[in-house]
């Protein structure tokens, strides 16, 4: 019954037990086996031993009502808790951040945390060029941390890393990197582009590394928006200074993982350079969801070898870097995560899997596990390091959750505004290399010697012959097509995942996906199904898709208006004036070029940006290259939404 119960690591108990074993008198066997029965009847009441409460984190107090401490210092070693949803994983989250004295990033995937007062950056507000190293980072070891983090956010094997970290390196000799302490950075559009402009013959094993590459690249620019359109994003040293929540709700699960991973690769690799070894506790990163990031099943794939995000578990610890990881499914986080935290916290837990899987993390007795199944919502049970676990009742914390999108837009906007980022910068070398003048909506270029590589199903065909005939129609209505939606997609997926389109979107009011074809795709239709490929416009299917917006508005206002007429996206004829119309979705010198070529003309001249950053900087270069401004407008593309922004 002792040893069933646990009660042999109790020296006056096991003295009893061992004397009553080896005496024959009745007596002292009765008073054994009354304080073995005692003493279980205690342990199936509370199977925990009395904690140590040192420390300076409060969390809660004990089931014996004793306030529970953990050594802040202890979370260098990391934390992990565990729960269903609404256990109470939010509130300890909390309850840390208001005790621990060190700065701290939160990645929110819910909006949890905009609510307490801290700096909250939602990923539109957020500016990060991956492919900036650190400081005192060498260019060609940052290159292999990025390929390695890209490859395993993406799900990327070993031969598609292989390629990435190549070509990143030739971006990085095209922007004289190895050479020039002051050159500009490359971002993951002048990437993308790089690897667009490389002819590729389609019976290499090669191209199928390019286009899978491509593929996650081409999405993660497309769905990321502005957070990587800069040449060097917001200062990393000084935001480690400050307590930050990021918002990655709304962007794909592939940019949220990416995101968290390069950013603590980054800090890692930076502290590293600066050696900041030894000091204590420096920062502390919250994760809650941490299967996004440290999961089983990447962990298992063998083809694409040991996630660095796993190595970085380990090493963080030595540079005063806390990691609080939260998830509700333990069976799903990986080994190394369950291995390297030194303090777990098991709070009400739904299925058994997912139980077991943290009771054996924890090393639970049987009658422990069988306590902590009977937890209620705000209770966990807590082993720090080898230390006997404690049942705890955690620290309330009451939070108002009334912060909408535009209580934050006001509360911290003027924090936004005062984050200094660089815009995107190209070299005369990297200019040469792509063809100067591209921008990151137009379509790749590549060499087909394998066109009929290519297996498409009826469906398929038929949604492609939609995009040619009605290339800016939206794709819930290209949907309409087909007898299901679920049919729709499907088909769109054929098309996506065998390079023939790609996915844009465009917001103009509302949110509206397009489908662009690939010069693959052009291909396949010109010589495959006899289509007619020709189209109005240049560029993209974004640019194309505001000059035809912007010429139906003019032509719905009373104007006469034209596409491509004296070398403008647009042009109109207002009698006695001509106005001319640039549509510029990149900061490019060659914008340069048509405003001096069309202020020689005499048109007045309007051009268009997808942003006010794209703006900002067109307006420095024409500054810059001193040209009169006096016949030129700037606009957003977001005012030709409104009938009056017209002439």
């Amino acid at each position: 019954m002792a040893k069933q119960n646990n009660l042999l690591d109790d020296s006056e108990l096991q003295k009893l037990v061992y004397a009553a074993g080896l005496s024959e008198n009745q007596h002292v066997t009765k008073l054994a086996g009354k304080a073995v029965l005692d003493s279980s009847l205690q342990y199936w009441q509370h199977p925990f031993d009395s904690p140590n409460v040192s420390g300076n984190v409060e969390i809660g107090e004990t089931f014996r009502n004793q306030p529970f401490y953990l050594p802040q210092e202890d979370l260098t070693k990391h934390l992990l808790a565990v729960g269903q949803s609404g256990s109470g994983k939010t509130t300890l989250f909390y309850g840390l951040m208001s005790e621990v004295d060190k700065p701290f990033w939160a990645f929110d995937l819910k909006q949890d945390y905009r609510h307490i007062d801290v700096l909250v950056l939602p990923w539109t507000e957020l500016r990060f060029n991956p492919l900036k190293p650190p400081k005192d980072v060498p260019p060609r070891r940052w290159a292999q941390v990025f390929s390695e983090v890209f490859g395993h956010a993406t799900a990327l094997l070993s031969g598609s890393k292989n390629y990435l970290l190549k070509k990143i390196v030739e971006l990085y000799r095209l922007y004289n990197l190895f050479q020039e302490v002051s050159a500009p950075y490359p971002s993951l559009h002048e990437l993308e582009l790089l690897i667009k402009s490389e002819g590729v013959n389609y019976v290499r094993k090669q191209a199928d590394y390019r286009d899978t590459l491509l593929n996650r690249l081409e999405a993660m620019n497309l769905v990321a928006g502005t957070v990587f359109d800069c040449s060097t994003g917001y200062s990393i040293p000084e935001l480690l200074h400050r307590d930050i929540v990021f918002e990655f709700d709304g962007l794909s699960r592939d940019v949220q993982n990416f995101l968290m991973e390069i950013l603590f690769a980054y800090v890692y690799e930076y502290r590293l350079a600066q050696n900041h070894r030894n000091q204590g506790l420096n920062h502390v990163f919250f994760l809650d969801e941490g299967k996004r990031v440290f999961s089983v099943y990447k962990e298992r794939q063998d083809a694409a070898g040991i996630p660095e995000i796993d190595e970085l578990t380990a090493k963080m610890r030595e540079f005063g870097e806390g990691l609080v990881v939260a998830d509700q499914e333990a069976s799903k986080l990986t080994d190394s995560i369950k291995a390297n935290t030194y303090t777990k916290l098991l709070l009400p837990t739904a299925g058994r899997k997912q139980f077991q899987a943290m009771t054996e993390a924890m090393n639970l007795s049987e009658r422990q596990a069988e306590f902590a199944q009977e937890l209620e919502t705000g209770e966990a049970v807590v082993q720090v390091g080898n230390r006997t676990p404690v049942p705890v009742k955690l620290r309330n914390y009451t939070v108002e959750k009334d912060v909408t999108d535009r209580k934050l837009e006001q509360k911290q906007r003027n924090k936004w505004e005062n984050l200094s980022h660089e815009p995107r910068k190209t070299t005369r070398k990297f200019d040469q290399k792509i063809a100067p003048g591209r921008t990151e909506e137009q379509p790749e270029k590549e060499v087909l010697d394998d066109p009929n590589r290519i297996d498409l199903s009826n469906n398929a065909n038929r949604l492609l012959k939609d995009i040619i005939e009605n290339p800016f129609k939206p794709l819930t209505e290209r949907y309409q097509r087909f007898s299901s939606s679920y049919k729709g997609n499907k088909a769109k997926n054929e098309l996506v995942d065998q390079s023939i389109a790609v996915e844009r979107k465009v917001k103009n009011g509302e949110n509206r996906k397009l489908l662009q074809l690939t010069e693959k795709g052009r291909s396949y239709a010109e010589n495959t199904l006899d289509l007619d490929t020709k189209h109005q416009g240049r560029g993209g299917i974004i640019h194309r898709y505001w000059q035809h917006f912007i010429r139906d508005a003019f032509e719905e206002a009373g104007w006469h208006a034209f596409l491509e007429k004296f070398e403008a996206d647009i042009y109109v004829n207002m009698g006695n004036t001509e106005l001319a119309i640039e549509v510029a979705m990149g900061d490019n010198p060659r914008e340069i070029k048509h405003v001096e070529k069309h202020l020689e003309r005499g048109f007045i001249l309007w051009i268009t940006c997808r942003n006010k950053e794209i703006q900002e900087g067109l307006k420095q270069r024409i500054e810059e290259q001193g040209i009169d401004t006096d016949q030129l407008v700037f606009r957003l593309l977001r005012d030709f939404q409104k009938s009056e922004n017209l002439p």
